[in-house]
């Protein structure tokens, strides 16, 4: 389930100890009622069993178009395919903007790059700056693709379908969001 060459390290339960027994019993009895209960009937000293059992109850949750209903009562579109009123972003839409289009400092200069430049002579507040810096991408990384294969910079709108089609409790590939 998790470990090295999985692409998870989580631990589910801490090492087994007279405290954490006495913790659990304590502070874990199972009611019928007690919907925080991850773990089942599973003894939560074993990690492999109790992730296991995390993953069991994770997945009717998790299936598309529904998501935890006690968190999220409108339901969570799991398949990441976006809506017109939240699209999934796309990089190549990024475009540097004045603080005041954005209401807020800390734009990017572009879509790989945050607009670190001073807002001018004079002034102490990013919402002050007006001024494109017009740094692009060649000035920072010449020759470099975007989105080309290995380089990590794969824009969510082309990708984030893949992350939706991919089957809750499946391991995935160290470094890969898709089938």
């Amino acid at each position: 389930m998790s470990g090295p060459g999985k692409g998870r390290y989580t631990t589910y339960v801490p090492v087994a100890s007279n405290r954490n027994t006495l913790l659990r019993k304590l502070f874990n009895n199972q009611s019928a009622n007690d919907v925080g209960v991850f773990y089942g009937s599973v003894d939560q000293s074993d990690n492999i069993k109790a992730a296991e059992a995390v993953v069991a109850t994770a997945v009717p949750l998790l299936t598309a178009g529904s998501g935890d209903k006690n968190i999220f009562p409108a339901g969570v579109d799991m398949s990441f395919h976006g809506t017109p009123a939240s699209p999934v972003p796309n990089l190549a839409d990024v475009t540097w903007k004045s603080a005041s289009e954005v209401s807020k400092a800390g734009g990017p200069a572009f879509a790989y790059l945050p607009d670190v430049t001073s807002p001018g002579d004079g002034k102490t507040s990013a919402l002050d700056k007006s001024t494109d810096p017009g740094i692009k991408q060649d000035d920072v990384k010449p020759n470099y693709i975007p989105g080309a294969p290995g380089t990590g910079t794969a824009s969510p709108s082309s990708t984030s379908v893949d992350i939706g089609a991919f089957p809750v409790g499946r391991d995935l590939t160290p470094g890969k969001s898709s089938v």
